[in-house]
């Protein structure tokens, strides 16, 4: 009882600490460069029908830890999420300040690729 006793409690801990580990960011900016890897691709395997985007985040703001391209925090969106995908492209094309919320911790599909969240077109 004693050994049960206590794997339930690390359990506890080492679940609390990877909580207090999450990093939200909520970014606000422009949408930058935006790319889709087509599902048979060679030169990106684990990134088959996969979307990115950066996010080129207004001054003062928060750095987190995503890969940089062209200036623009890398965000990702996984296949088959439409709704996203049209949100940026939407606001991309109108010129629209996003809000971007994400957690840092979370690298999809490599590391340093931030996963967005949440879409906010402002």
């Amino acid at each position: 009882m004693k050994l049960k006793m206590l794997f339930v409690l690390l359990l506890l801990v080492v679940s609390s600490h990877a909580l207090a580990n999450a990093n939200r960011f909520d970014l606000i900016g422009e949408i930058g460069e935006i790319r889709y890897h087509e599902a048979s691709n060679t030169l990106a395997p684990s990134w088959k029908k996969h979307t990115w985007f950066t996010l080129k985040a207004e001054p003062g703001q928060p750095k987190p830890s995503c890969y940089i391209h062209g200036g623009g925090y890398s965000i990702t969106i996984p296949d088959g999420n439409d709704t996203a995908i049209s949100m940026v492209l939407a606001a991309k094309m109108a010129s629209k300040r996003v809000r971007i919320t994400f957690d840092d911790t979370v690298d999809f599909p490599s590391p340093s690729y931030c996963k967005v969240q949440y879409i906010t077109i402002l």
